[in-house]
Formats: C-alpha cells, structure tokens, sequence
C-alpha cells in the first residue's frame, strides 16, 4: 500500500511548513515499505512527528491570530485521535490499523495541505497581517 508522494504542488511558501510537510511525506514513505520489525518503532516516530507539525502550526495560528484556528485545530484532534488508536492496536501486536492510518494520513494530509495549510500560509504571510477568515 502506497501513499501519495510529494509534490511541488503541496509547496506553501512557509518555510517551516514546508520542511514539515516534506519529513512527513518521507516517513509516510518509508512506514509504506517497512518490515513487521521495523514497522513499530517507526510508526511511533511519525506519530511523534506528527504531534509536533501539528504543535508547530498551531503555535503559527496562535501567533497570527488566525480566526479559523478551532477548525484547523480540530482536524488536528481527529487525525491524532486515530493514529493514538492505531498505535494502541500495535502496542497489542496487530499492525493492520496502524498500516491502514498510514494510507490514510498519506491521502488526507495532501488535501489539508492544500487547502487548511494553504489558508495558514497566507495569512502568515508579514503582508497579510491578522487572519479575517478563511477556511
């Protein structure tokens, strides 16, 4: 099972989103193709990665007063909601759900960046000053 592969496209302007977003598509990558044994640890590191991506831009929000933050911040609470029960699943030994989370982060997160991160760019943008909306 592969996940979608970065792109050009999913580039934001935002430095530090960019990155981000870059070292997830790589370790979504990576889980894809991993052995049982290998698998665990990994999963673990990304959830982790996830957790501070998600800290970061959130602190982003916070700090440009981006009005949509409870929405974004929201989808952050559901996307971490279901990988915290994947890892519970593989704490356990079973690495379906897990495996399945990994699919699934790769097939939401281009579309969240196109759309909720493309928001928080923009307004972070020094020209753009405080956020009036958006999605």
């Amino acid at each position: 099972m592969s996940t979608t592969p970065w792109s050009s496209e999913l580039v934001l302007g935002e430095n530090s989103l960019d990155i981000a977003h870059r070292a997830l598509f790589a370790a979504l990558a990576r889980l894809t193709s991993l052995p049982e044994d290998d698998f665990s640890p990994a999963f673990e590191e990304c959830v982790a990665a996830v957790e501070r991506d998600f800290r970061a831009e959130e602190a982003l929000m916070e700090q440009v007063d981006y009005k949509p933050l409870q929405l974004h911040r929201e989808q952050h609470t559901r996307v971490l909601s279901g990988l915290h029960h994947a890892a519970a699943a593989l704490a356990e030994g079973n690495s379906g759900p897990a495996r399945e989370a990994v699919f699934l982060l790769g097939e939401w997160l281009p579309l969240h960046i196109m759309t909720m991160d493309r928001a928080l760019a923009l307004a972070a943008e020094p020209s753009s000053g405080p956020s009036t909306g958006g999605t």
